[in-house]
């Protein structure tokens, strides 16, 4: 965020919490500096054409045909960082908080099989939103339309105002449908151009593209999951999900220079069978982590995932583990955080009733709370072989490497460790 400097607010921080705090920051300018050593490195591979001449172009970039990737030196990096905005029209700073993604399914109670919504519903959905915009304050499509059009689903969305929109071009097949939101400030496009681990999806480069080159603000994301292809371990998780993000970064203002770019990754811890482990603290201090990377060392803005749940239906336990969620992101202070609301069943399902819910949950907390922000450590672990792990395993699987089954419990022994200093809520 424009205008923060952590040193200041370290220093400013309880006299108990400082030296953690000064070790979290070496801990991400280590990580910081362990993504650029990737990139140049280890790389990431293509076989896109257009990206290879685009980087290359650069004169800091050079294709290895041979292993068909593409590696990045870290000048390249640090160039980009530095010309891409640091804020954007709309920016509310720390702790905004919405619904990010596109469900599949919107949750009926009396289906049988799970389907999604029509285009009666999403506009359902969307009053809905527009109820509730004192909490919810950026909102991608809350869930799929059957075989709906995405420019469709855009002008249901496009009825919500004083608040950022998110779409997503790559389904869009027709030009003029990007251009739609080109150059509008309460739009943002979503683009997920790389597959974990650091793979280009080709066709999803080629979106991204087309979105730079007509303007459009972007929201820049990838998935690594932690033990099935991102190592299982903090650390390492959170390199994958910096060297695919940043990727994507040099792509994009190689196109258009200076253009709005959000830091979108969403990584995710997993469970031994592959689940994703929403429920778990660890969800979200994981990605409380990464904002903090980007808020605290490379100052680009943020938009990271938690506050929702695993759970299938919506009820009790929902309702905690999701406010649970987006108590532990904004105590450590996110910059924007999706999935917060209505989402059920690991992104699975959107929920009319959980939404409600959702909000209303969180509009107690935020009351309660009041406007006091005090900056503590989340304590992140290190991982002194990620880059290792990373380089011996590169486009590879790895759960199948020793070092991530070795530490299949590295989340749950942060969370703990975490809870043990008193940082984690009751």
């Amino acid at each position: 965020m424009k205008g923060f400097n952590i040193d200041e607010q370290i220093a400013g921080a309880p006299a108990r919490h400082q030296e953690a705090l000064k070790s979290e920051k070496q801990t991400y300018e280590r990580i910081v500096e362990t993504t650029k050593a990737v990139l140049s490195e280890v790389g990431i591979e293509t076989r896109n054409q257009r990206v290879i001449d685009i980087l290359e172009a650069t004169g800091l970039a050079g294709y290895d045909s041979s292993s068909f990737r593409i590696h990045l030196l870290p000048e390249l990096i640090d160039q980009v960082i530095d010309i891409a905005p640091k804020t954007y029209s709309g920016d509310e700073g720390m702790n905004t908080l919405g619904i990010g993604g596109i469900p599949p399914f919107l949750y009926r109670e009396d289906d049988e099989f799970p389907l999604p919504a029509s285009y009666a519903e999403l506009s359902r959905v969307i009053d809905s939103v527009q109820e509730n915009l004192d909490v919810v304050r950026f909102v991608s499509q809350p869930v799929k339309v059957h075989k709906g059009d995405a420019l469709e689903c855009n002008k249901i969305m496009d009825r919500l105002e004083n608040c950022i929109k998110i779409t997503c071009s790559a389904y869009m097949d027709k030009n003029d449908a990007v251009k739609w939101f080109a150059g509008r400030d309460d739009w943002h496009d979503s683009i997920c151009g790389l597959k974990s681990p650091l793979s280009c999806m080709d066709n999803m480069m080629d979106s991204l593209i087309r979105s730079a080159e007509d303007g459009n603000n972007l929201r820049l994301t990838t998935m690594p999951l932690a033990g099935r292809t991102a190592p299982q371990s903090p650390e390492g998780c959170m390199i994958i999900n910096q060297c695919e993000v940043f990727f994507m970064l040099a792509v994009a203002q190689t196109v258009n220079p200076g253009m709005v770019c959000m830091f979108g990754g969403m990584p995710c811890p997993t469970k031994p069978n592959g689940d994703l482990a929403y429920s778990e603290d660890s969800m979200d201090m994981l990605n409380a982590a990464v904002s903090r990377i980007n808020i605290w060392i490379t100052g680009l803005p943020t938009v990271q995932s938690g506050g929702s749940t695993e759970e299938k239906v919506p009820g009790e336990k929902a309702l905690a583990d999701g406010m649970r969620g987006k108590r532990i992101l904004t105590e450590f202070g996110v910059h924007n955080a999706r999935h917060c609301f209505g989402v059920l069943d690991n992104l699975n399902f959107f929920s009319e009733e959980a939404f409600v819910q959702d909000c209303e949950s969180y509009r107690r907390y935020r009351k309660e709370k009041g406007d006091t922000f005090v900056l503590k450590p989340l304590y992140t672990p290190e991982d002194q072989q990620a880059f290792e792990v990373i380089t011996n395993v590169a486009s590879g699987d790895y759960h199948v490497d020793y070092h991530t089954t070795a530490n299949i419990s590295a989340f749950e022994e942060w969370a703990k460790s975490a809870k043990e200093k008193g940082v984690l809520p009751e």
